[in-house]
This record gives C-alpha cells, structure tokens and sequence, in this order.
C-alpha cells in the first residue's frame, strides 16, 4: 500500500509541474523511482520507450507504464489518478478564467517564456536518458557490452552505433516527420540487428 500512495503522490506532483508534454516529467520520475529503488534506470527507459509507442498521450501511458512496472496493475491504477485526478481539476478551474484573459499582452509575454525554456528541459530529458542508458559518457556497469565504445584514457565518450541511430531517427523525423510509432518499431528491428549477440 505504501507503494501505491507513493506512486500516486510522484505522478500527483509531476501531473501538476512538469510544463511541456509527457517527455518533460521523464528524469524527475525517473530520479524518484530510482531514489526509493524501485526499478533500474534501464528498466524504466524501456517502459518510456513502450509508452511512446502507444497511442494517446505520452504523460498518461508514460505513468500507466511505470505504475506497472513498479507496483503492477494496482500500480497502473495509481499512477493514473495520479497523473490525471490534480490536472482535471486544474484544468476545470483554469479554464472558468483563462479565455478571459488569454489575450492579454502579460499573459501573452508569460507564454513567450515558457516556450524556450519547455524547449530546454525536453532537451534535458533526452541528454539524461543519453547518459543513464551507455549511450553518452557512460559509467562502467551501464557501458553496452555489444556496442562500438569509445573510450579514451579510461573515459567512456559514446557508444557509436546508438549515436548513428539517434542522429539517423532526428533527420528522418526533421525531414520526413514520419510518425514517431513507425520509428521505433524501425529503431527496434535495427536493434535486433545490430546489438543482438545472438547473431554476431
């Protein structure tokens, strides 16, 4: 039980300050999952990446996602609430003023902002899931043993295979926006074939 109200209580907090779509609240629950050891920063990246595949919003399925992976269905359940119940009633009680005010040049100027700085923290969320899963500046225990590892002196600098991947799925999605979903299930196959030691 200790576990669920935990889980409600992170997503609690993350539904109502994390500004800027499901990827935003990825390192902070991330940090907190891990803190009370819950799972491993591996496990969760792999939930992120499932819960990005799915259909409907990326914060909902992202919390559905690791609700379950820490505290099964009961935790899916919580995490849900979590996630929707604050920003429900938010929303409910923003939305009797905010069409009032919208319009108006400070709100205006508030939003303005909010962009670049929304910007940053989803680049934030993509550099930190880079360092926690080998992909850059990688400690020891999470190098990808099948991976092309650059080290110098001892330093782990980047794991070549997984930088192409990125860089490859940014143009194709910068040139082409191919959906997201299509993506990852190209990313996955590329995976099986090129970090799979079973085919090496």
């Amino acid at each position: 039980m200790e576990i669920l109200v935990g889980i409600f209580w992170l997503f609690a907090k993350l539904s109502l300050f994390s500004f800027g779509g499901g990827f935003v609240m990825v390192p902070p629950a991330i940090a907190e999952i891990e803190a009370n050891h819950w799972a491993t920063a591996a496990e969760l990246t792999n939930t992120v990446a499932i819960a990005t595949m799915a259909p409907g919003p990326v914060g909902v399925n992202l919390a559905v996602g690791l609700g379950y992976k820490v505290g099964g269905l009961p935790g899916a359940g919580a995490a849900f609430l979590g996630i929707t119940l604050p920003t429900t009633v938010l929303v409910v009680f923003v939305a009797l003023f905010f069409f009032k005010i919208y319009k108006h040049p400070l709100v205006s100027a508030a939003f303005y902002g909010l962009r670049p700085a929304i910007t940053g923290i989803i680049l934030y969320a993509a550099i930190s899931l880079a360092l926690e899963n080998g992909i850059l500046f990688a400690a020891n225990d999470r190098i990808l043993d099948s991976g092309i590892n650059v080290i110098f002196n001892g330093w782990h600098f980047f794991e070549a295979k997984s930088l192409v991947i990125t860089a490859v799925t940014f143009f194709l999605l910068a040139k082409n926006k191919l959906a997201p979903l299509v993506l990852i299930l190209i990313s996955g196959i590329i995976g099986i074939m090129v970090f799979s030691n079973s085919l090496l």
